[in-house]
């Protein structure tokens, strides 16, 4: 027993944090829990993108997300987190070991079930093609935005202006051969891949036909980028242009310059389990958030707020009627650590 809490449920509340996002479904987060009730969140430093994010920015918000999905997991016991301590991180890590802390609370009792926990499961990362829209999903998608730091951006002029940004953001990242390199380990192209169900990014994720799956494995490989970069044809790689104009709308999530990166990624996550009960699904466009150029050009088009940073965008739409594959998850045995002696 680890702080009242018996095997069978500290390995539901790990596999449920588990489900939160990370980039290129990396899977940071490690958890132990102390048999003086208290969990801890660590970061596996060897699952973080050194090239596509070298400030650490995505893999704090995605550890952030990891503690909130900790939060929600819990709150369906009717528990909670208190007393939570945070660390300073910095990356890359200074710190010769694998894992290091990040967060730390003691769980408490008595606490009621949060409304966006039953929308965990459901959530998903939708890459391909949204149904047609109507008022009711753009609707729905603004009245998020007021619940939210959120700016939404619908129409039709100005989804065609930033699926333009987009694929330029993108096409810039693939310049750089670390960077395709990078993409590449994470890719998992076929179930023949011995990572295909534990981690990154499978061609049924991505919204890949098998021929596209095909002609992606051999396109993406680091010497073909770079190829193809030499004829300024890397656009063909990553254009998403019709997938943008098919959304119901683009958000601008955004928080004040002073909170961390850690608790921006908590918003994140509440963000997109609210816009998952309102019956839509999303996917990020990390592109834009990684490109200073892009997200300066964003931010002059669409003001946000004084004193306001940008976090992530997404393009949101209409679930689709056929059923969204699911992004591959470590075991909860390989995310948490062991005791401490």
């Amino acid at each position: 027993m680890s702080g009242g809490l018996n095997p069978g449920q500290i390995t539901r509340l790990v596999e449920a944090a588990a489900l939160a996002p990370s980039p290129h479904n990396i899977q940071p987060a490690r958890w132990r829990f102390t048999v003086d009730g208290r969990v801890e969140l660590h970061e596996d430093t060897t699952r973080w993108l050194s090239v596509g994010d070298p400030t650490g920015r995505d893999n704090a918000l995605a550890l952030g997300a990891a503690w909130e999905g900790m939060a929600l997991a819990l709150s369906t016991q009717g528990l909670g987190l208190a007393e939570e301590r945070l660390e300073n991180l910095i990356w890359p890590s200074r710190s010769p070991a694998r894992v290091r802390q990040v967060a730390s609370a003691r769980i408490v009792s008595g606490v009621r079930p949060d409304v966006l926990a039953e929308a965990v499961r459901r959530r998903q990362s939708f890459r391909g093609i949204f149904p047609v829209s109507g008022e009711t999903e753009k609707s729905a998608l603004r009245e998020l935005g007021k619940g939210h730091y959120a700016l939404i951006v619908d129409e039709p002029i100005h989804l065609a202006k930033i699926a333009m940004w987009h694929d330029s953001a993108a096409a810039h990242g693939m310049r750089n051969p670390r960077f395709a390199e990078e993409l590449f380990r994470w890719m998992r192209f076929s179930a023949d891949d011995q990572n295909w169900s534990r981690d990154g990014l499978s061609t049924d994720c991505m919204a890949l036909s098998r021929f596209e799956a095909a002609a992606a494995r051999l396109a993406l490989r680091p010497r073909m980028v770079r190829l193809l970069c030499a004829l300024s044809l890397e656009g063909l790689l990553v254009s998403e242009a019709t997938k943008v104009h098919s959304a119901a709308g683009v958000v601008l999530l955004h928080e004040a310059e002073d909170r961390s990166w850690f608790d921006a990624g908590r918003a994140f996550y509440r963000f997109w389990l609210d816009l998952t009960r309102a019956g839509l699904c999303a996917v990020p466009m990390s592109a834009l958030a990684d490109s200073e150029q892009h997200t300066a050009l964003l931010r002059e088009a669409f003001p946000l707020p004084p004193g306001q940073r940008l976090v992530a965008s997404l393009r949101a739409g209409k679930m689709p009627a056929t059923r969204i594959p699911r992004s591959a998850r470590l075991g909860a045995a390989e995310l948490m650590l062991p005791p401490q002696a």
